[in-house]
């Protein structure tokens, strides 16, 4: 008898067949065109361990809500199914869900304080935490950084009070010298506790005559000089073994004093073909780019794993492995650092640079940034435009 091989793609649908019938029934049945589009041999291998969920999904032993995923294990794997349940529209989105999830782990950060203490911190993030996310929710904004930051607090807030219950002490006993110690340890995360003292001392939980620091508003970050700057852009215009999304991002950082966490929230749409020129809307005013630039900044969002989700549709230029999501600032920042680019001090450097150049009222129309920052840094340049009067043509 003849060894009857299977192709790769055809082994994907025979496996595919086994976990979501190809009859058309079945709430899970628009993943199916995704999945088949994929790479075959890791989509099998993503098959074979998600098999057991996706069957409960597709025969409605889990219910197909968001809550249901939330009370799953293995939340890595979970997320990435949500992403692609929501992209496929077999789910609606789910901006909550990051604050939802601290209310759900809420118990278990606070398991270490003593009953009086977590009243008093179940308080405070009841009444001064979760209204602030929940308005930012209300009004459409994004939610997961807020979050992330106030888990921070609260972790920050356990550790000033598990030292003190170490010592036997409430919240009412803290002194001067415990404030003093706590701020002056390293790390700059130490400042998270401030806003849960603030809320304290006005509350009477702590003396009225403790004195706290003021906000911490992060460590002076001294410009990149000129020449490195510019070895950094010849660079990311000349080195094809860069991955086209760090050489557009690094573009944006050293040529255009870009933010990441502004740059990971560019579209496809803010791209625009006008005289045969791409350009890029980052303000009011679009901005052309350089041939190098304008070529790669067409290749995006690049496909790095041609996996399921890359089979979706993605409406953000620096897209995340996820479905429809981007990758986050944390990551790649991460990336340029990896590449020789530190953001904050090369944007500061072209900040100062175009500043010199440009008109402040032009500076922030083209790059995206308010007047009152266009114009600090120009005068923080001491650039010809430092007085230059912000108007702007009608």
């Amino acid at each position: 008898m003849h060894d009857l091989r299977v192709c790769e793609r055809c082994a994907l649908r025979r496996h595919l067949d086994q976990v979501l019938p190809a009859d058309g029934a079945g709430v899970l049945h628009p993943l199916r065109d995704a999945i088949l589009r994929a790479e075959p041999f890791t989509t099998r291998r993503w098959l074979t361990r998600a098999h057991g969920l996706l069957t409960d999904l597709h025969d409605g032993r889990i219910p197909l809500d968001h809550a249901a995923l939330d009370a799953l294990p293995q939340r890595k794997a979970v997320d990435y199914l949500r992403a692609l349940l929501i992209s496929c529209q077999i789910m609606p989105p789910d901006p909550g869900r990051s604050l939802r999830r601290l209310e759900h782990d809420l118990p278990a950060m606070l398991a270490d304080l003593t009953e009086r203490h977590r009243k008093l911190v179940t308080r405070w993030i009841r009444w001064a935490v979760l209204p602030r996310l929940r308005r930012r929710l209300t009004d459409g904004l994004e939610l997961t950084n807020s979050v992330t930051n106030q888990r921070r607090a609260i972790d920050q807030v356990t550790a000033f009070l598990q030292l003190l219950q170490a010592d036997g002490r409430h919240l009412d006993q803290t002194t001067q010298h415990d404030i003093d110690a706590w701020f002056a340890g390293p790390g700059a995360i130490r400042s998270a506790l401030r806003p849960f003292l603030t809320w304290s001392r006005r509350n009477r939980h702590v003396p009225g005559d403790l004195r706290f620091p003021e906000s911490y508003k992060g460590k002076p970050v001294q410009p990149v000089d000129s020449e490195h700057r510019w070895t950094l852009a010849r660079r990311l215009i000349d080195d094809d073994t860069l991955d086209p999304v760090d050489r557009v991002a690094g573009a944006l950082v050293v040529l255009y004093a870009q933010p990441v966490a502004r740059i990971v929230t560019l579209r496809m749409n803010d791209i625009a073909i006008i005289d045969d020129t791409v350009h890029l809307k980052l303000g009011t005013d679009p901005l052309e780019l350089p041939g190098p630039f304008a070529t790669l900044i067409q290749q995006l969002p690049h496909k790095r794993r041609d996996g399921t989700a890359d089979q979706l549709p993605n409406p953000w230029l620096f897209a995340s492995t996820h479905a429809g999501r981007h990758i986050t600032s944390r990551a790649l920042g991460e990336r340029l650092r990896a590449i020789g680019i530190e953001p904050r001090r090369a944007r500061l450097a072209a900040a100062e640079q175009l500043a010199r150049e440009i008109p402040p009222a032009m500076l922030a129309g083209v790059l995206g940034i308010t007047p009152a920052s266009a114009a600090r840094a120009a005068t923080t340049a001491s650039g010809h435009w430092a007085n230059y009067p912000a108007h702007r043509r009608s």
